[in-house]
């Protein structure tokens, strides 16, 4: 998709990180929009930011795990807009803690929200996305879809299981002019660990590893600006940041002494602990 321009985009996650720079730029070149959040207060500001902008913006509060009021959405869109030429599952959560103590209830919070909600986007939208011209749909992965990451089961599970549901939806759809990109981020400056930091069942190991994050970040901006380039030619998928294209080549390359490195590591700062 070359232009973006009279467009509509639907984005969830819309109130803030990625979600909302991915809004402003499109709004930028002329795309309207309907924004999706669990934050009213989040996502009215970034209405406010897109509407200033010239563009029409909606907004929809929605929990994108549950069928129901994902349909429901999905009517308040194309009522308000008519139409959909671009859906960006982008709505995504973590938890940081070990499968040990990541309850049930974690795990159902996860899955809906990670995959769940691309699976509904996806579905629910479909018809609307073939009645356009020209479609594209974008799933936020992550570079935790190469490599299950310790302290991090549910969601390297979830972005795993939206990368193979994006190549398939990439095959399946083509004929009908949709084109499908899968995103591995890697470490972006938007705030989802810190959102969930006081849910981490290591306080220490998990302000360590925001510090780490936080150092290497990519700016949101240049991330979003990624996204949209690769929508723009109509990429398969897209890694953003060195951290993902390394870890990427290093799974393909050593597929299993890069996990007998982790465990090697995470062996050795246990043990460091039981000494202490």
């Amino acid at each position: 998709m070359k232009e973006f321009n009279q467009k509509v985009a639907v984005i969830t996650g819309a109130g803030g990180g990625i979600g909302r720079e991915l809004s402003l730029q499109l709004a930028r070149q002329g795309c309207d929009l309907a924004l999706a959040d669990i934050s009213e207060e989040n996502v009215t500001e970034t209405q406010r930011q897109a509407q200033q902008l010239g563009v029409k913006a909606s907004i929809h509060l929605v929990d994108v795990g549950d069928a129901e009021a994902y349909q429901a959405f999905v009517a308040e869109v194309i009522d308000s807009h008519g139409k959909v030429n671009l859906l960006f599952n982008n709505a995504g959560i973590t938890l940081q803690r070990s499968f040990e103590n990541h309850s049930i209830e974690d795990w159902d919070l996860v899955l809906r929200v990670n995959l769940w909600g691309v699976i509904h986007g996806c579905k629910f939208f479909l018809p609307h996305l073939k009645a356009a011209d020209e479609a594209h749909i974008v799933n936020l992965s992550s570079m935790a879809g190469f490599l299950g990451l310790p302290n991090q089961a549910s969601y390297s599970s979830t972005k795993a299981a939206v990368r193979m549901l994006s190549e398939t939806l990439a095959t399946e759809l083509a004929r009908f002019n949709i084109g499908v990109t899968s995103v591995h981020p890697g470490a972006i400056a938007t705030n989802m660990i810190r959102n969930t930091l006081d849910r981490a069942d290591d306080q220490a190991k998990a302000k360590k590893t925001l510090e780490t994050v936080e150092k290497m970040a990519m700016p949101v901006e240049k991330a979003a600006s990624t996204i949209l380039t690769a929508v723009n030619n109509k990429s398969f998928r897209v890694r953003i940041g060195k951290d993902s294209v390394l870890l990427d080549l290093l799974k393909r390359w050593m597929p299993v002494m890069l996990h007998k490195l982790i465990i090697h590591k995470m062996s050795g700062a246990k043990r460091a602990v039981a000494q202490s």
